[in-house]
């Protein structure tokens, strides 16, 4: 660990190669096993009948993740993110952090009224999200991953046309996964 006087330092260059590493291999994976829930990504014989069949409730619910599907997706999303070692699930979480870094900034502006200087700024900035990090429960960090996976479901969903189930929808999801994913 990357150190300065007890703090934890986290160089820009950290923070990307994570949140590359999630996007590119994480999240695929995850977008992989929700589409085909029974396939492995190394068996090449996908077919039609291989898609779940949660995937096409959610396209036509048009992106929606509704009650009567809400419980069989976070199944989803929770055997995953169990599956995950401390590591990968760290990177998931650096991962959320980033995306929703606008809406913690606010968050963090709106808690603490206080006047900073810009290094002042940082340093508090980063004990908040060092402070998710270290308490990803207490912080509400885990619920944000769960709901990153949710909405990539949906993103995913919104990229392919599911309206007639064929070996042209494999194709389209594997593709839509590689456009999200890069």
């Amino acid at each position: 660990m990357i150190t300065v006087d007890e703090k934890l330092i986290v160089t820009k260059q950290i923070n990307e190669v994570l949140c590359r590493y999630a996007k590119r291999n994480l999240l695929k994976e995850f977008l992989f096993r929700f589409s085909f829930p029974y396939c492995s990504k190394k068996s090449s014989k996908l077919k039609p009948k291989n898609i779940n069949p949660l995937l096409e409730t959610i396209y036509y619910y048009q992106g929606d993740i509704y009650p009567d599907t809400l419980e069989e997706v976070e199944k989803h999303i929770n055997t995953f993110l169990n599956e995950l070692d401390e590591n990968d699930l760290s990177a998931l979480q650096f991962l959320t952090l980033n995306e929703n870094y606008l809406n913690h900034i606010d968050d963090f502006e709106n808690k603490d009224d206080s006047k900073y200087t810009k290094e002042e700024f940082e340093v508090k900035l980063g004990r908040y999200f060092a402070q998710k990090l270290y308490e990803p429960e207490e912080s509400g960090l885990n619920e944000e991953v769960q709901e990153l996976l949710q909405n990539q479901i949906s993103r995913l969903v919104n990229e392919i046309d599911l309206s007639v189930i064929n070996k042209e929808s494999i194709s389209e999801i594997l593709h839509a996964i590689e456009l999200i994913t890069e």
